[in-house]
């Protein structure tokens, strides 16, 4: 059985290497120059740099063993830095409880234990599906285990019922604050860590697995048709050449081709922005910090990371920040002097760089309106085209699970 995968990020690669594994002729086309998508490594310099995404935490152990992922993990995954306090988040279940207890977060045991047994039902029943479960069928199992809350009450709402709400900021992103509590579950993770050499090892490894199955990999093969008769797709059209296949898995942005997924919004431009930033030395650590350098840190200005702490391979100094520039360097006591080089990337970048409609990193917003059954399923009006990225369920983040549901209704149709 041929299947054509339009997009090279990680899911369009994911899904590609776990059909070919089981005997499908794969073809992937990527429409730019190389492939991964947001799990890009650039290098600069010979320093290397995570340009777009930057921690893997989301993806099923199961997937980063398969694929042989490098990951490098520190005994504490996140540390909290606010008003001079710090809160480190250890990997060890009962250190990292006793740690909050002692900043004064008495309710956060509570928290944590109703947090993780929700997480854990969504894994257990709700993550590995053929299509999107609904609101309704996650609280009917949710409140069997009086974890309702999660489901119905909006994020803000609960975190105020057992964290303080300067913390709150540390389970949640800006602009997610009313929307359902689902989303501090989705997004928590003790497994939050650093990939050998940056995230384009995530692709790297990927594509090293689907090349031993056979793979087909064609770069600067932009898609500018996927052929349709009657019920079925035939194939696409590439610089005016047609591919046929049995099947076509579209794993770009549902909304890259929205007269076929009936994906249709208007969305802002996405207002993140990230910097890359490589340095001559490493930078001043704020006291308090001191031993916990080589976490994901959660400061006043935004997330920061320097991974060549904990990851030599990187070839130089290297931070990257979703904070505010001039917060970070004052807060690491960064001078102009000290920086080598600049690379600032946001929703105008990505959305060209990487073909990402409004450069929403999620592909749609993880947002009330885009969760649950109102998030893009995998299957479409066509008995034979497929939806594979962050914009289908369960969401966005480097997971590889649609690759994974995808692979298996694929797999599932063609054996039937």
């Amino acid at each position: 059985m041929k299947v054509i995968v339009v997009g090279g990020g990680h899911n369009g690669l994911t899904v590609a290497s776990l059909l070919a594994e089981k005997g499908f002729k794969v073809t992937v086309f990527e429409a730019r120059e190389k492939l991964g998508g947001m799990t890009d490594t650039v290098e600069v310099n010979g320093v290397k740099l995570s340009r777009a995404s930057y921690v893997l935490g989301l993806m099923p152990d199961f997937l980063v063993k398969k694929f042989g992922i490098p990951v490098i993990k520190g005994d504490v995954f996140q540390t909290f830095y606010v008003n001079g306090k710090v809160i480190p988040f250890w990997r060890d279940k009962e250190k990292r409880i006793k740690e909050l207890v002692r900043a004064g977060e008495k309710k956060y045991p509570e928290f944590e234990e109703k947090l993780l047994k929700f997480k854990d039902l969504l894994y257990k029943k709700f993550m590995f599906v053929s299509r999107p479960p609904t609101k309704d069928e996650i609280r009917e199992e949710a409140e069997k285990l009086g974890l309702g809350e999660f489901v119905d009450s909006h994020a803000k709402k609960l975190l105020s019922e057992y964290i303080s709400e300067e913390y709150h900021y540390f389970f949640i992103y800006p602009g997610m604050e009313r929307t359902s509590a689902y989303v501090i579950a989705y997004f928590f993770s003790p497994d939050w860590a650093l990939v050998e050499g940056g995230m384009g090892r995530v692709a790297e490894k990927v594509v090293e697995f689907g090349k031993r199955y056979g793979v087909e990999y064609r770069v600067n093969s932009k898609v500018e048709r996927i052929i349709v008769k009657g019920e079925e797709v035939k194939g696409v059209i590439v610089n005016g050449k047609e591919y046929n296949a049995d099947a076509v898995v579209l794993a770009t942005s549902p909304l890259v081709f929205p007269d076929l997924t009936k994906v249709k919004v208007n969305l802002p431009i996405a207002r993140w922005k990230k910097y890359n930033i490589i340095l001559r030395d490493f930078p001043r650590i704020p006291e308090p910090l001191r031993g916990y350098e080589y976490s994901l840190l959660d400061t006043e200005a935004g997330e920061v990371i320097i991974p060549s702490v904990l990851d030599k391979s990187r070839g130089g100094v290297v931070l990257e920040t979703m904070g505010d520039l001039d917060e970070v360097k004052e807060i690491f006591k960064i001078r102009d002097e000290d920086i080598v080089y600049v690379d600032k990337i946001n929703g105008e970048v990505s959305q060209a760089l990487y073909n990402l409609p409004f450069g929403n990193l999620n592909h749609l917003p993880m947002t009330d309106e885009f969760l649950f059954e109102k998030r893009s399923g995998y299957k479409t009006q066509y008995t034979n085209l497929y939806l594979c990225s962050a914009g289908t369920y369960p969401g966005g983040q480097v997971t590889g699970i649609p690759a994974y549901n995808v692979a298996n209704l694929i797999l599932s149709s063609s054996s039937g």
